[in-house]
C-alpha cells in the first residue's frame, strides 16, 4: 500500500514538471460501503472534551499550564448517503497534528467504526497542545518523526502526556462512532457571509526583507463557510461546520491558562445562539500569512473575534441552499512538492564559521554538506490533496501544513460549485507553504518562506534542509483542480 502511494505522488510530480496537468491516475475513489440503499442524506455529530490536565506545557510558546479559561474539544460530523457512503470530517482544538499521526488516526477511527473516510483537521489554536502518534514498539525516533510530532522529546519520555495523548486518540474514535450513531435524515445546506478577524501579517520593507507585522492592504480571507445539517426529523440544526483563515493567536502567550482562542469563542456562540444540541466544528483556513487581531492581548479581545465569527456563521446558516445531490464524492489526490536547491557551497562555508556559537546551525549546515555530497536533490515534501464534493453545490478542499491565503482565494474563484470551503492543516504536515511570490524573495522571504542564510525562516531548519521549491504553486493547483475534473 506504502509503495504504491509513494508511486502515484511520483507519477503526479512528474507530470506536473512536464506540464501535463493533474495525474489522474493518482484518484483514487474509495470503495462504497455495504450498506443498504438509503434515501437522501443523513447526518449526525458529536464532540468530547480533551483540555490536557493542570501543568502540561502549551506548545507554543512553550510554557506550563496552570489552569483553563476555557476547555478544547475534538468534534466529529458524519454523513452518510443514499448509497451507505460515510465521511466523518474531525476537527481538534490543537495547534496541530503531522502525517504519523494523523495516518493512525484515520486508519483506527476507519477500522473501528466502518466509515469510509475520515479527515482530521487542527484549529492550530498556538493555547493547547500538538496531538502526537502512538510510539510504536521498536521505532527510531528519528530527526524527521520528532519534527513532524512537533516535538523533540519521545512522549515515551513523558508519561502524564503519553496518558492524555492516548485519551484524545480514544475520544477521536468514540466521537466518530457516536455522531455515526446518531445520524438521521437530514437537510443539508451550505452558505458564505463576510467576515474579517485578523490581517495579513507580512510586510516587506525597504531593505527588500519581509518581517511580521499588522498588513492593513495585505491579501486575507474575508469571509466563513459553512456546511450544516438540519434533522428533517425535528428541523433543528444537527450541525454547521464553519471554516475561517486566521492563526488564533489573540489569546497572550504570557498566559498560562488553556484555551481554544478566537475559534473556541465562536463555537460557544454560535451554541448559545441555537436551539438543541446542534455541534459547531470549526476548521482552519489558509492563514499562513494571516494573524488575528490584535496580536497576543488578551482574553477578553479572543471572546470579542470569535463573538464576531460566530455572529457571521448565524448569518450565514439563514442564507444557505440546500444541496441538490443525495451523494457524496470523496477523494484523495497524493503527491510530492519539490524542495528548494540547496545553498551554495561558498554560502555553507559562510555559515559554518558565522555560526559556530551555534550547535543545531552547524548540525543542519552538516547535514547540507553531507547531502551534497551524495549527489542527490533535497527530499520532496509529501503533499494529499483532499475533496469532498455534493454535487456542484459545495466542495470542501483539505490541505496538509499552512498554506497562504492565496490559495484559498484561488480555490473560491476557480472551483466550479456554488460554495467552496478550504481547510489547511489536515491530514498531517508541519511548516508552511508560501506562494512562489513569496519563495521567490529567498533570504528575504521571511518567517514563512525564507531560505538561508535566514536562520529564522521556518522551514530552514527541517529536515528537508529548506522550504518548497519556486514551482510548488503550480502542482498544489493542479492536485487541487484533478478533485473536480
Amino acid at each position: 500500500m506504502l509503495e504504491k502511494e509513494t508511486n502515484n505522488r511520483r507519477t503526479f510530480l512528474a507530470s506536473s514538471a512536464l506540464g501535463m496537468g493533474a495525474a489522474v491516475a493518482a484518484t483514487m475513489p474509495r470503495t462504497v460501503s455495504a450498506a443498504a440503499k438509503r434515501r437522501g442524506l443523513e447526518a449526525g455529530a458529536a464532540e468530547r472534551d480533551i483540555t490536557p490536565p493542570v501543568g502540561m506545557e502549551i506548545t507554543h510558546y512553550i510554557r506550563e499550564n496552570i489552569g483553563v479559561h476555557d476547555p478544547l474539544h475534538v468534534r466529529a460530523v458524519l454523513l452518510r448517503d443514499r448509497d451507505g457512503q460515510e465521511v466523518a470530517l474531525v476537527s481538534g482544538d490543537l495547534i496541530g497534528a503531522g502525517f504519523a499521526c494523523c495516518d493512525e488516526l484515520r486508519e483506527r477511527v476507519k477500522t473501528e467504526t466502518g466509515v469510509d473516510e475520515v479527515w482530521f483537521s487542527c484549529s492550530h489554536t498556538h493555547a493547547g497542545r500538538w496531538l502526537v502518534s502512538t510510539p510504536v514498539p521498536g521505532r527510531e525516533y528519528t530527526e524527521k518523526h520528532a519534527w513532524d510530532e512537533g516535538t523533540h522529546v519521545p512522549i515515551t519520555e513523558r508519561p502524564e502526556e503519553r496518558s492524555w495523548n492516548d485519551s484524545v486518540h480514544k475520544k477521536i474514535v468514540d466521537t466518530v462512532r457516536q455522531a455515526k450513531e446518531q445520524a438521521e435524515p437530514a437537510v443539508v445546506k451550505a452558505g458564505k457571509a463576510p467576515v474579517q478577524v485578523g490581517f495579513n501579517r507580512r510586510i516587506t520593507g525597504a531593505d527588500g526583507h519581509t518581517y511580521m507585522g499588522v498588513n492593513r492592504e495585505g491579501v486575507i480571507v474575508p469571509w466563513t463557510s459553512i456546511l450544516s445539517a438540519e434533522s428533517l426529523r425535528t428541523g433543528k440544526p444537527i450541525f454547521v461546520l464553519f471554516e475561517h483563515a486566521a492563526h488564533p493567536v489573540t489569546v497572550p502567550h504570557t498566559s498560562k491558562l488553556i484555551s481554544a482562542d478566537y475559534p473556541g469563542a465562536a463555537v460557544a456562540k454560535i451554541r448559545k445562539s441555537l436551539p438543541g444540541d446542534c455541534i459547531a466544528a470549526f476548521g482552519q483556513g489558509c492563514s499562513g500569512n494571516i494573524n488575528s487581531f490584535p496580536l497576543r492581548s488578551t482574553h477578553s479581545d479572543a471572546q470579542a473575534a470569535g463573538n464576531k465569527l460566530g455572529e457571521a456563521v448565524l448569518v450565514a446558516m439563514g442564507k444557505a441552499q440546500p444541496v441538490s445531490t443525495d451523494t457524496l464524492r470523496f477523494l484523495t489526490i497524493p503527491s510530492l512538492l519539490p524542495t528548494q536547491p540547496l545553498p551554495s557551497e561558498k554560502l555553507v562555508a559562510e555559515q559554518m564559521i558565522k555560526q559556530k556559537e551555534h550547535p543545531l546551525r552547524i548540525a543542519q549546515l552538516k547535514k547540507i554538506v553531507a547531502k551534497r555530497a551524495s549527489g542527490t536533490p533535497p527530499d520532496p515534501r509529501r503533499f494529499d490533496v483532499h475533496g469532498l464534493m455534493l454535487g456542484d453545490d459545495f466542495c470542501l478542499v483539505s490541505l496538509p501544513y499552512e498554506h497562504f491565503s492565496h490559495t484559498e482565494r484561488w480555490v473560491d474563484r476557480t472551483a466550479p460549485f456554488g460554495t467552496t470551503m478550504t481547510f489547511s492543516l489536515t491530514n498531517g504536515g508541519r511548516g508552511y507553504i508560501g506562494s512562489d511570490e513569496g519563495l521567490a524573495l529567498g533570504k528575504n522571504g521571511g518567517y514563512e518562506a525564507g531560505a538561508l542564510p535566514n536562520w529564522s525562516a521556518h522551514e530552514v531548519m527541517s529536515p528537508n534542509l529548506g522550504g518548497p521549491a519556486v514551482g510548488s504553486e503550480q502542482i498544489i493547483r493542479g492536485a487541487i483542480s484533478a478533485l473536480w475534473a
